[in-house]
């Protein structure tokens, strides 16, 4: 996580860990993406990003799949998602 926080800030965003995003009609109700990049003068989110384990074939795993999917719904954006193992 810490290499997408530091990418998001090269960028000229501002990273926030565990953002709170409402996905109502979702799997929940609510989710926290792993981090988001905030515009620095609005402090809107621009983009989501989630951490989180894949299957052998590259897709991510349905827990993390169902949150991508939900905030996706809720925000019109696909969160970017970077797996912790795919050198596994």
């Amino acid at each position: 996580m810490r290499e997408v926080m530091q990418d998001i800030k090269n960028r000229g965003l501002t990273p926030k860990k565990e953002h709170h995003v409402k996905t109502p009609g979702g799997h929940k109700e609510n989710r926290y993406v792993d981090v988001a990049g905030l515009d620095k003068k609005t402090g809107q989110p621009v983009e989501y990003h989630q951490v989180g384990k894949q299957r052998k074939d590259g897709q991510p795993v349905e827990r993390e799949r169902k949150a991508l999917d939900d905030v996706e719904r809720a925000k019109r954006r696909r969160p970017t998602f970077h797996p912790y193992n795919k050198d596994k």
